[in-house]
């Protein structure tokens, strides 16, 4: 005869199994809605989503609020209304995360946009300390798992990723390539460009805040202060 922890149990799994229903069955939605064009709708379910803690372990708060304000900033008026929430966000759209991935230039080789592809993938992860897997990721902790995917082991830490990469003048930076930051004394945040030779830099990137993430470099008064320096890994 079934016991109580045995019945316990079983609502136990019951209740994940239909958690996690709920949470497929929200993505879907949101993924029908942003694709008929209601970012707004989309960029205020996500926050209420960030806010439920059924999504403290799930993405898809982050990654459906980011593809949205995506959209939402290319309206200045909104844009100046959300400004102090759009500082991580790129002001241009070429070559951004928009709808399910980032927007390749011609430039790209079929390598490099394999492994952008996987960057973007992840989309919302959160951060976490020493974090080197899906299930969340500190700054170096992303990049080795991203070239790692794609057959290329990279030192752990992003100083040793420095040291270990082909040093290359910002001009010549492009998609693929690694970007590496300053506190002022040591190398202690890398990110991955996804952006073209020539037009407006833009990575992807863990951010302690908030994740994997996408920000427009040239245009951020975080960011651009503390670039050390671009490498390549050959």
């Amino acid at each position: 005869m079934p016991t109580k922890r045995f019945y316990l149990l079983f609502f136990l799994i019951a209740s994940l199994s239909f958690s996690l229903q709920a949470q497929k069955s929200m993505e879907q939605k949101l993924d029908v809605l942003l694709s008929q064009g209601h970012y707004k709708l989309v960029y205020r379910k996500a926050k209420r989503l960030a806010q439920n803690p059924a999504y403290d372990q799930s993405n898809v708060p982050a990654k459906y609020r980011q593809l949205a304000a995506q959209e939402l900033a290319k309206n200045p008026i909104w844009a100046k209304r959300h400004a102090l929430e759009l500082e991580w966000m790129p002001r241009t759209t070429e070559n951004t995360a928009v709808n399910t991935g980032i927007k390749q230039g011609t430039q790209s080789s079929a390598k490099t946009q394999k492994l952008l592809n996987e960057a973007q993938k992840h989309l919302g992860v959160p951060y976490k300390e020493a974090g080197i897997d899906p299930t969340g990721f500190d700054c170096s902790g992303f990049t080795c798992y991203v070239f790692e995917q794609n057959g290329v082991s990279l030192p752990r830490r992003a100083a040793d990723q420095y040291t270990f990469c082909q040093k290359i003048d910002p001009e010549e930076a492009h998609a693929g390539d690694l970007v590496f930051f300053s506190n002022g004394t040591q190398i202690n945040h890398v990110g991955i460009l996804i952006s073209e030779k020539g037009a407006i830099k833009q990575m992807i990137h863990s951010s302690s805040s908030l994740g994997i993430s996408i920000v427009e470099l040239e245009t951020s008064a975080y960011w651009k202060p503390k670039v050390a320096g671009y490498g390549r890994i050959k």
